[in-house]
Formats: C-alpha cells, sequence, structure tokens
C-alpha cells in the first residue's frame, strides 16, 4: 500500500487521504505553483504597430507618388499638344532650330563687336604684310 509521509510530522498516512492526520497539514500540492503565471506581455502589441504604421506609411506614399507621377504625365502629354515642332522631322527642326539661334547671334552688340574687331585686324595684318 502506498503512504505518504508528513513533511512537518514524519507520520505515515494513506495515499489517499488529503491532510496529516496529527498534525493536519494538507498533501495536497497547488498544481499551477509549479508554472510561473504568463505575464502580459506588450512587445507583441508594439510589433504588430510597428508593421501597421510601415504597411500604412507604404501604401499612402505609393499612391502619393503614383499620382504625382500620372499629373506629371498629363502636364507633358498637354504640353507636347502646344509644341510646334511635334511631327517635324530632324532636318526640318534643325533648321528652324538654326534659324533661331542664328538670329540671335546676329542681333548680339558684343558679336557684332568681335567681328568688327576681327575684321580691322585682318585689315591691319594685310596691310603690314603688303608693306614688306
Amino acid at each position: 500500500m502506498n503512504s505518504i509521509k508528513c513533511p512537518k510530522c514524519s507520520l505515515s498516512n494513506f495515499a489517499t487521504e488529503e491532510a496529516c492526520r496529527r498534525c493536519g497539514t494538507p498533501f495536497v500540492q497547488n498544481i499551477g505553483a509549479d508554472k510561473p503565471r504568463r505575464r502580459f506581455s506588450l512587445a507583441p502589441l508594439v510589433l504588430i504597430a510597428i508593421v501597421g504604421g510601415f504597411l500604412y506609411y507604404a501604401y499612402f506614399g505609393i499612391r502619393d507618388s503614383v499620382s504625382k507621377i500620372n499629373a506629371n504625365d498629363a502636364n507633358r502629354v498637354a504640353a507636347q499638344a502646344n509644341d510646334k515642332t511635334a511631327g517635324l522631322s530632324r532636318t526640318e527642326y534643325d533648321k528652324q532650330r538654326s534659324g533661331r539661334y542664328g538670329n540671335a547671334i546676329k542681333n548680339n552688340q558684343s558679336f557684332e563687336a568681335q567681328k568688327k574687331r576681327n575684321e580691322e585686324t585682318q585689315r591691319m595684318m594685310q596691310a603690314a604684310s603688303n608693306g614688306k
């Protein structure tokens, strides 16, 4: 037969007894005492909040970027519709562009003054070479 020895008075009691017959010490141990109580932790909630914040930031950031790209594309298409050079060949475009730049150079006073100085220098050099 199994018996339980009392930790206080050392009396041998039947295994079916819940308490010592002599001193009354209970034999039934608290089953939950072996395991520490699980504490509530905020770590999973913080992790979920961080992941949720990142996803929120990524979603709205991408959405804003896409809307800006679409707006820029719409502006570019509108600007191309107003472009007078659209549809011109490369040669026609270069002629048109060189005509504008040629007029700008002809009308620039500093280029004209430089041209006059160059012509004057050429005349002086010819006069000096003819005079030898």
